[in-house]
């Protein structure tokens, strides 16, 4: 395996990380809002 495709594979991962740890935050800002929303 040479450094070049490892660092894809590094750079994919860090992609996909951030991704889902964006999209888990904005679902949980959202059940959060309608929490409120019910709780106001």
């Amino acid at each position: 395996m040479n450094r070049y495709l490892a660092g894809g594979l590094l750079a994919l991962g860090g992609a996909l990380l951030l991704v889902l740890a964006w999209w888990g935050w904005h679902r949980g800002g959202m059940a959060l809002m309608q929490l409120g929303m019910g709780v106001c």
